[in-house]
């Protein structure tokens, strides 16, 4: 188990906190992009952005589909992406178009609620399809949703590449029961969380103690 903290505000920040989750102990750093930037930013500013945790960061560019606030991008941009950082994180969409790198989060989530079980499990089974890890989140608007998104761990074949929780506050004990149930990542926030119901880089660090 990896523990991911997510960073937003503007660059300076971003990075002043991604160095300092990283040594407080966080294993990777998300840097949402989308909420530091209005638009795509040149490969250059990213590069400054990440200047000495290229190998710990993850890129995010989260379109509005996927609650983020970033508009769609060409599969060409995440390619570059990809190339100057450890993990990139990619869209369903895109997955289902072809795009393919070996450092990829595939990505999907709904930001309105919790779907079927039958969506929930061809979901999952398209990602990782893709290969790389398998991200699936949605809304869950009450415990019994966020359970039906944990039970992705027993019903879908996936070597330990599944990262399956629910977003929102009576939701907020699905990262901690992904992490009992084998994710390999564990997201968490430094400063402001960026999703509702994350978890603390403080208790993502205990959680994993705790586990490992």
């Amino acid at each position: 188990m990896r523990i991911v903290t997510s960073v937003s505000g503007g660059p300076e920040e971003a990075r002043r906190n991604a160095k300092l989750a990283l040594s407080m102990g966080s294993d990777l750093v998300e840097f949402r992009m989308d909420l530091i930037w209005d638009s795509p930013p040149d490969l250059m500013r990213v590069r400054q952005l990440i200047s000495g945790m290229e190998d710990r960061a993850l890129l995010t560019w989260r379109s509005e589909r996927h609650g983020g606030n970033g508009s769609d991008i060409p599969p060409e941009y995440l390619v570059s992406l990809a190339k100057i950082s450890g993990l990139v994180d990619v869209e369903l969409e895109l997955a289902l178009e072809g795009l393919r790198v070996a450092n990829a989060v595939y990505s999907w989530h709904d930001p309105e609620g919790t779907p079927e079980n039958e969506v929930l499990l061809r979901v999952s089974n398209q990602l990782l399809g893709a290969g790389g890890l398998a991200k699936v989140v949605t809304l869950a608007r009450d415990e019994l949703e966020a359970y039906r998104v944990l039970n992705l761990y027993r019903r879908v074949d996936h070597g330990g590449r599944l990262v399956a929780f629910s977003m929102g506050e009576r939701a907020s004990f699905s990262r901690r029961m992904a992490a009992l149930l084998g994710s390999p990542l564990v997201y968490s926030f430094l400063g402001e969380e960026v999703a509702p119901g994350q978890i603390s880089l403080r208790e993502a660090l205990l959680l994993k103690e705790l586990l490992f």
